[in-house]
């Protein structure tokens, strides 16, 4: 059960999650369970421990910075502070040898570029880029992998159809076009990277869920499935991509399946978690648990794109640690075999370094291999075993039995 001596196992966060609403439009957010965003964990002043778990945790790391910190207005030269700040993050990682994977968006943008219309102002691509380029000529030569944009399908949809996320419109019109700005700039990055630094590989990550129908005649199921499908695949490549040509590799978020019967059966919402256990079906505290899936997308996407497969986040929202440990060995079980069937995957980061603020619902959903507590003044993390788990994996580059 060797991976191949070359694999990146990592963990995967983003700033805002670990770090605080800072200067972005989710400073002040509360979260559904009650919870104020507030610093989030204090990962930005408590990085130099929190190293210590991010380098335990694999041979990569998946991260973004705070563009809200480094950015104060449009245009305008990066914050030297804040340089020196994060340096010490690249600095790190670096000097022991991990892969850099930098984020340059992840849900989050500078309060300055949301009240100027964010996403649907014609002028977004120029100043993301502008931005990118100003992080790119600063960290370039630390960066392996450059992701510009996380999962914009599901911001998208989050911001402008579910009202998740700000501006919470429900407004189709203003989803295509942030959708279509946000493919522009990420089209103007990728050449830039290409013409300037050619050893970084860059793409997108897109968040992907897969949906089936439960029943054979299930009409209202079928059709919800097939918007969800749409909204999910809704050809995402092609907007971003161009049938391959603006992507090094292909990145893909995976965390399960989504089962129909009249209504979706998500396990966060308490009449289809209720259901799900009716069923007899395996969930966490998020969705059904269905690892086989991981395979099907990494062949999909191999096939379609005839490029490499990065999996940019895989967790499991659970307070149970043991079925953390559990869904992670069956997952990794399904990447091990689609190698083994001659697809390239480089890599495989899971979600989450630490548990942290996690979008709309707050700290009570818990995805991390280091556990923070929360009701602790410091903050205090710790080691889960699962993490310790997914550290002797990767030690070994080799999936260990769950009774070693």
């Amino acid at each position: 059960m060797r991976f191949p001596e070359k694999f990146i196992f990592g963990t995967s966060t983003s700033a805002f999650q670990i770090e605080g609403g800072s200067q972005t439009e989710w400073r002040g957010f509360r979260g559904q369970d009650g919870t104020f965003i507030g610093n989030a964990i204090d990962h930005y002043w408590q990085l130099k421990e929190d190293l210590e778990y991010i380098l335990y945790l694999g041979n990569g790391y998946r991260f973004s910075m705070d563009w809200s910190r480094l950015q104060k207005a449009p245009y305008s030269a990066l914050d030297s502070k804040e340089v020196k700040h994060y340096k010490i993050l690249f600095d790190s990682l670096k000097d022991n040898n991990k892969k850099v994977f930098l984020v340059l968006h992840h849900f989050a943008n500078p309060l300055w570029m949301y009240n100027a219309g964010c996403w649907t102002s014609r002028e977004s691509p120029y100043i993301f880029f502008d931005y990118a380029k100003k992080v790119l000529n600063i960290f370039g030569d630390y960066i392996d992998i450059l992701n510009t944009f996380n999962e914009p399908n599901a911001y998208v949809n989050l911001a402008y159809l579910f009202r998740s996320f700000l501006p919470k419109k429900f407004n189709p019109v203003l989803r295509k076009i942030a959708f279509s700005n946000m493919a522009r700039a990420h089209m103007l990055v990728y050449e830039y990277v290409k013409e300037n630094y050619p050893k970084i590989i860059t793409g997108i990550s897109q968040a992907h869920m897969i949906t089936e129908t439960i029943g054979r005649y299930n009409l209202p199921g079928s059709i919800i499935k097939r918007f969800f499908d749409h909204i999910q695949h809704e050809p995402l490549h092609e907007y971003f991509l161009k049938s391959g040509k603006y992507a090094d590799y292909i990145g893909c978020s995976y965390y399960g399946r989504i089962p129909i019967e009249r209504f979706p059966l998500l396990a966060y919402q308490e009449q289809g978690m209720k259901r799900l256990d009716e069923l007899g079906i395996d969930h966490d505290n998020m969705w059904e648990l269905y690892p086989e899936g991981i395979y099907a997308q990494i062949k999909f996407f191999s096939e379609k794109y005839a490029k490499p497969v990065i999996i940019c986040e895989n967790g499991t929202c659970t307070d149970d640690d043991e079925l953390r440990k559990v869904s992670l060995y069956n997952h990794l079980k399904y990447v091990k075999k689609a190698i083994d069937d001659g697809m390239p995957v480089l890599g495989y980061f899971h979600w989450s370094t630490f548990d942290n603020f996690e979008l709309a619902y707050g700290p009570s959903r818990r995805f991390g291999l280091t556990s923070v507590d929360f009701s602790s003044p410091k903050l205090e993390r710790k080691i889960k075993k699962s993490g310790h788990y997914y550290h002797n994996v990767m030690s070994s580059m080799s999936l260990k039995k769950l009774q070693d």
